[in-house]
C-alpha cells in the first residue's frame, strides 16, 4: 500500500543560510560556498548536504545538525522555520 505524504509544518531553512552567507561573502569579495565547501566544513557527506539543500530530506540526525551549526556559526533553532498547517474546516 502506498502511504498518504502529509505536507511538513517544519522546514529546513539551510537554502535561505546559504544565501545570505554568500551575500556576506559577495560583499567581501569572496566567491559563493559550494557544497563541497559546506560538507567540507561541517563534516557532513556531500551528498546530504545536497539532499538537505534541495527540499528531498525528510529527517535530519544531530550530528548532521551539530555540523552544519558549527560550520555556519548559527543556532539549531535558526536551521528550522515553522510554518502552521492550514486549518481544516
Amino acid at each position: 500500500m502506498y502511504q498518504l505524504v502529509t505536507p511538513m509544518a517544519v522546514k529546513l531553512a539551510l537554502r535561505k543560510i546559504i544565501a545570505r552567507k554568500n551575500l556576506e561573502r559577495a560583499e567581501a569579495g569572496e566567491g559563493p560556498l559550494t557544497q563541497v565547501e559546506i560538507a567540507a566544513g561541517s563534516k557532513v557527506s556531500q551528498s546530504v548536504v545536497s539532499t538537505l539543500l534541495n527540499g528531498r530530506s525528510r529527517r535530519i540526525d544531530f550530528d548532521t545538525i551539530n555540523g552544519l551549526c558549527g560550520f555556519l556559526h548559527i543556532a539549531p533553532g535558526d536551521l528550522f522555520e515553522y510554518i502552521p498547517d492550514e486549518p481544516q474546516n
